[in-house]
């Protein structure tokens, strides 16, 4: 343990070492010569090669002045061909040598120089290890592709490579501990490569002269090349004023040439002058006589026509005598004519005032007609049966019956119990008799009625709203009888089964063009929305909004409207078809047991009408309404569940509001609960008394939906026996 912790070696080779001792061969350190490390070996050989770079350079530099000195009397107008030949014959002699490297064969610890980038036109000289006096004795070296030269050197003896192995002796790796032995190992390299150095030095000075004679030869080509530049020179300058005499010659001729030509050109031209003058003027002499001989012959004709014209002109003047008592006479006839124009305007005048006024009082009576029928009326209509509901009654219905003519009243017919209290019930026989349910409206529609045949019961209704007061029109009814066939039709462009809104639009601007020559001009907005789930939907709109019913807050008004809602003004039907369409689409239907498509909201379709009669000042202000309510249903019978359950819920009891608005109406209770749905709350001034009301009870042919539709009857019933005053017209 003690012998680990001895040190390597110590100062001078002294005290306590674990490396053997050898009284023999070591030396005392002081006369011992430090050896260099590889690092300070390569720089001493980069810098000197840097030194023989500069001397090369600075030759070269000296030899290409001389050069150009030389060169600087050459004319210019020498052709490139011969420029090019003298210049490759002499681009050999302004090469420079550069890129010198000297690689060592030393495989242990050899020393290599870094390679030098060549410069522009410089010749690369590889030095070898062989003596000067064999590179002297070789031939010149051959030119490079790039036009560099590269000189040949013998590859490197096989006596000049180091032993193998990493010692210096030759022989086997000397251990870690012999340092005098590496030491020794190291000199004998470093002596080596410093006579590989001297070798070197004395192989670049004989490149170095070589060089010089080069340069030499160069400049006696050079000195050549100039004398025979001149010559050319002189030869060329020769020649060019030769050519350029030549060139005047041509042009003088040329321009003699040019100058005969044009004397020519004039003589011809003044030739064909003079020969188309001659004939010009030869053709206006027989000309001139012609017109001498027509003018004799004029003359002669004149002469006689003179006579003829004064006999003319007597009975002229006493045509112009006759003219002027006649025009005398049809003065007074117009003068009688304008008097009697000016009577029929103002007779015609009378008549359009008496028009006006007769227009005003049409529309005083048309709403007394109007409040006489009731300011709110209820249509019932019955869907006829379609498809599979024909299949073995051959399309008739058998539980219903229309037996007025005047089409106001509707039986329905049930074989069974009577389980109902209906006032209007007559029993005949026992408790397997017939039964019979009978209801009065103001318009009862069988299932053969048209849709023209129902809008010409309610056409007087938008024209009321023309007149200025407010409209409303409702389908009711339980889901698949026909509530939007009724309000929409089938399309737009079907004009049999178009329905109640795009009827009322074309009536609507068809009366509009008409009142235009009365002096009354329109405008019309419209919107259109839905009611889903208690949340108002704009079907017009493109942007998800919220919605909200407010007032007005106009003074002695209570109208609502809808905020954030589209309103589009139009100016012709075919705008309000469009927007229905988009509308039809944006609707929110739905499929149940009851019915494949069924409407699972409540829509209003809102269009505003504002007029002036710019004769005699009027204005008018009227808004009709047409509303397609959601279809009523039983949820046990609908099988909804689901969001379809949460939409039946939702429509039943809106529905079942609407109930309690239109009974507390009938009983003229002090609070109308309007808000407690917001189809109410919409439809309160249609409800409430300013408006003109019609609701359709749709009702379903089939037999099986019998409860339903008597439900739906006896809701009619109690809408057609409220009383909700009488509206206002609004200026």
């Amino acid at each position: 343990m003690e012998d680990q912790r001895k040190p390597l070696a110590t100062k001078n080779g002294e005290g306590n070492s674990r490396l053997p001792m050898f009284a023999s061969k070591l030396r005392p350190p002081s006369t011992v010569k430090r050896p260099r490390s590889p690092e300070e070996k390569q720089d001493n050989k980069r810098r000197c090669l840097d030194y023989s770079e500069k001397t090369v350079e600075t030759r070269t530099r000296k030899s290409s002045e001389t050069s150009k000195v030389t060169s600087t009397g050459n004319v210019k107008t020498v052709s490139n061909g011969t420029l090019t030949r003298q210049r490759s014959e002499t681009s050999l002699n302004r090469s420079t040598i550069s890129n010198t490297s000297l690689r060592s064969s030393n495989s242990g610890s050899s020393l290599r120089a870094n390679n030098v980038r060549p410069k522009a036109n410089t010749a690369v000289v590889k030095p070898t290890t062989k003596a000067a006096s064999s590179t002297n004795n070789r031939p010149p070296p051959a030119r490079g592709a790039q036009g560099t030269v590269r000189l040949a050197t013998s590859k490197t003896s096989s006596a000049n490579k180091p032993p193998a192995g990493n010692g210096g002796g030759g022989g086997k790796k000397r251990p870690a501990w012999d340092l005098k032995g590496r030491l020794e190992d190291m000199e004998a390299k470093l002596e080596k490569q410093t006579n590989n150095r001297e070798g070197l030095m004395n192989q670049m000075e004989t490149q170095n002269q070589r060089i010089q004679s080069l340069e030499s030869m160069n400049n006696q080509l050079s000195g050549t090349v100039s004398i025979k530049e001149n010559i050319v020179s002189q030869a060329s300058e020769e020649i060019t004023d030769l050519k350029r005499k030549l060139r005047q010659e041509e042009d003088k001729r040329d321009e003699v040439q040019r100058g005969l030509q044009r004397e020519i050109s004039d003589m011809t031209f003044l030739k064909e002058t003079l020969s188309r003058q001659n004939e010009s003027l030869q053709s206006d002499l027989n000309a001139r006589r012609v017109e001498v001989d027509g003018l004799k012959a004029s003359v002669a004709q004149l002469t006689s026509a003179q006579a003829g014209m004064g006999a003319e002109l007597e009975n002229t003047k006493l045509q112009l005598q006759q003219a002027v008592t006649s025009n005398k006479t049809k003065d007074a006839e117009i003068e009688r004519l304008r008097n009697l124009l000016e009577n029929r305007d103002r007779e015609i005048e009378e008549q359009n005032c008496q028009i006006r006024s007769h227009e005003t009082e049409r529309r005083k009576l048309h709403n007394q007609i109007q409040e006489l029928k009731g300011n709110i009326r209820v249509f019932c209509r019955v869907r006829p049966l379609l498809g599979d509901e024909t299949l073995g009654n051959d399309g008739l219905i058998s539980h219903m019956n229309f037996p007025d003519q005047e089409q106001r009243i509707i039986e329905l017919d049930k074989h069974g119990d009577a389980t109902l209290n209906e006032s209007c019930l007559t029993r005949k026989g026992g408790n397997n008799a017939q039964s019979k349910y009978e209801f009065g409206f103001d318009k009862v529609f069988s299932d053969h009625t048209s849709q023209q045949q129902v809008f010409e019961e309610i056409s007087q209704l938008v024209q009321s709203a023309l007149d200025g007061y407010n409209v409303c029109i409702f389908a009711y009814g339980q889901t698949g009888s026909g509530k939007t066939y009724t309000m929409e039709g089938t399309s737009v462009n079907d004009v049999d089964n178009r329905g109640m809104i795009p009827r009322a639009v074309l009536q609507i601007f068809d009366s509009t063009r008409e009142l235009e020559s009365k002096g009354w001009k329109y405008s019309l907005d419209a919107s259109f929305l839905e009611i889903y789930n208690e949340t108002i939907h704009d079907l017009l709109g493109d942007e998800d909004l919220k919605h909200d019913i407010k007032m007005s807050g106009q003074k002695n008004s209570n109208e609502v409207f809808v905020t954030n809602l589209t309103i589009v003004p139009v100016t012709k039907e075919e705008m309000v078809y469009q927007l229905l369409q988009k509308a039809s689409k944006n609707r929110s239907v739905g499929e149940t047991k009851c019915n494949e498509r069924s409407s699972r909201s409540h829509s209003v379709f809102t269009l505003k009408l504002t007029g002036e009669n710019s004769i005699t000042g009027e204005t008018s202000q009227g808004t009709l309404n047409l509303v397609d309510l959601a279809g009523s249903e039983r949820l046990k019978e609908s099988g909804s569940e689901g969001q379809r359950m949460k939409e039946t819920l939702a429509i039943n009891k809106s529905l079942s509001n609407l109930g309690n608005v239109i009974m507390a109406i009938g009983n003229k209770d002090n609070h109308i609960p309007y808000r407690n749905s917001k189809l109410t709350y919409l439809l309160q001034n249609s409800l409430g008394g300013n408006s003109k009301t019609l609701m359709f009870v749709n009702v379903s042919p089939k037999e099986e939906c019998f409860q339903e539709t008597l439900n739906s009857l006896r809701f009619a019933t109690k809408v057609n026996q409220c009383n909700i005053g009488t509206a206002q017209q609004k200026r």
